[in-house]
């Protein structure tokens, strides 16, 4: 039998094949061509060494998010980044990734900020999801910074996106609109960026004014009906508002106090207008506290005797430190304004360097009650409250020497690093354990300087 000839299928038509009983050589070598070339696709797309089952959904996503060949690649890289950014909130709530790929979380959070800058490019949903569970996962293992610069990234993506804008009222909440969903993702990177920026002591990197805070409809209600459940996974409902990280409302009320107490413009306002702003913010944080319920409402003050209900859940525990920390917040602006010289009584300062050390001892009496319910995975998010009482108690400590009260001080220091020594820690690696042995340090430090503090005074 002859060789088939090699034609490139030119006009005339070729029909040297169909006389000789042989297949079309011209639609063999198109149909290898294409193999290979799919072939390659899913080479190149599969270089980010990802976990395995999802190989081929990364190696196929090309058809997904691009039908025209020239566009074919756009989305892929935030796609990926998507599937990775999942196994690391996985990893965060004790999942062990392991199991579905051979990288760490450490590996999966380094290739995501690798194509950061292709994530910002593309500019997709699948990229705002991405960096969004990145946000969480660096809050969550305690690299704050981190968090904070990622946010500043996603801050466009959300002007960009317009999921700073609250969707039409007349639409239902329904997370399969893409709207509604990135609202969602919204609130969680305004909870996040409005709690970091007191952690860090930074300014926010979302505005309000170029923003839409309009709360979902029945958002209080549902925020209720949230903290009151018993169970810790409710059933999933696509017509329920998710609960965010923190009270939306709440995380509004903490953008007001560092705009309005420690912005670089609050600074340069005379004592007058701070003292106002004082009471205002005091009043709104008021105001939401009485909206909790009477079972998970924050008191005042926490005493030893104070009962902690036993269905508790961590977002409720998370919400009654954010109360006492922000009561701190709100009062230590008021500790710029104090001259030593010039003495405590009858200018309202000693009551108000009193009322930031109650807050403090609430914060130390409720976590020692309540840290048996904690998830394990909040070691850094938790750790961050007793450290600002520390350093509350010790800053009035010094100030406030007139007052024989150096014993009792440093009895609350050290009850505090006896707490810090219990928050559950779902996995003790060497940053936790180096942590924890810098704290005990640094409260020995500060216990040092009290005591000599207080033989300058004669107590």
């Amino acid at each position: 039998m002859p060789d088939p000839i090699q034609c490139d299928r030119a006009l005339p038509k070729c029909d040297y094949c169909k006389h000789h009983n042989l297949s079309c050589s011209y639609k063999q070598a198109a149909k290898a061509r294409n193999a290979a070339s799919r072939s390659a696709d899913s080479l190149h797309l599969s270089e980010a060494s990802g976990p395995e089952p999802y190989q081929e959904e990364l190696s196929n996503s090309n058809s997904d998010y691009a039908p025209d060949s020239s566009e074919r690649h756009i989305g892929v890289a935030s796609a990926r980044a998507c599937i990775r950014a999942m196994l690391l909130i996985a990893d965060v709530f004790g999942h062990h990734i392991a199991e579905v790929g051979v990288s760490t979380p450490q590996e999966y959070a380094r290739e995501i900020e690798r194509s950061l800058p292709v994530i910002v490019r593309e500019m997709t949903m699948d990229g705002f999801e991405a960096l969004t569970m990145l946000i969480i996962y660096k809050y969550f293992i305690g690299d704050l910074h981190s968090a904070s610069f990622l946010i500043s990234i996603i801050t466009r993506m959300m002007f960009k996106l317009g999921a700073h804008i609250s969707p039409p009222t007349t639409e239902p909440y329904d997370k399969g609109n893409v709207n509604h969903h990135m609202r969602d993702l919204f609130w969680v990177c305004y909870s996040m960026d409005k709690d970091l920026c007191h952690r860090i002591a930074q300014p926010p990197a979302i505005n309000d004014a170029h923003c839409d805070l309009s709360l979902p409809d029945n958002y209080a209600e549902m925020q209720n009906s949230n903290i009151l459940s018993l169970s810790q996974f409710s059933p999933y409902n696509p017509a329920t508002v998710p609960l965010y990280p923190w009270d939306i409302r709440l995380s509004i009320i903490k953008s007001r106090i560092h705009d309005d107490l420690y912005s670089m413009s609050a600074l340069r306002q005379p004592e007058a207008e701070i003292l106002r702003r004082i009471r205002y913010l005091d009043e709104e944080l008021e105001v939401w506290r009485l909206t909790l319920p009477l079972d998970h409402r924050p008191t005042l003050s926490f005493l030893d005797k104070t009962p902690v209900d036993a269905h508790t859940n961590t977002q409720a525990i998370m919400l009654r430190l954010s109360y006492h920390h922000c009561v701190i917040s709100i009062h230590k602006a008021r500790c710029r304004m104090f001259n030593p010289a010039v003495g405590l009584v009858g200018d309202g300062h000693e009551a108000n360097l009193q009322l930031l050390v109650d807050a403090s001892k609430s914060i130390l009496t409720y976590l020692e009650k309540a840290l048996p319910v904690v998830a394990h995975e909040c070691f850094w998010i938790i750790l961050f409250y007793p450290m600002t009482a520390i350093f509350t108690v010790f800053s009035i400590a010094l100030v406030n020497t007139q007052t024989n009260s150096v014993h009792s001080n440093l009895a609350l220091l050290q009850d505090f690093t006896r707490v810090i020594r219990q928050i559950p820690i779902r996995r003790l690696t060497v940053a936790e354990v180096s942590h924890l042995a810098f704290i005990e340090d640094l409260v020995a430090e500060m216990s040092r300087l009290m005591v000599a503090a207080g033989e300058k005074e004669g107590y």
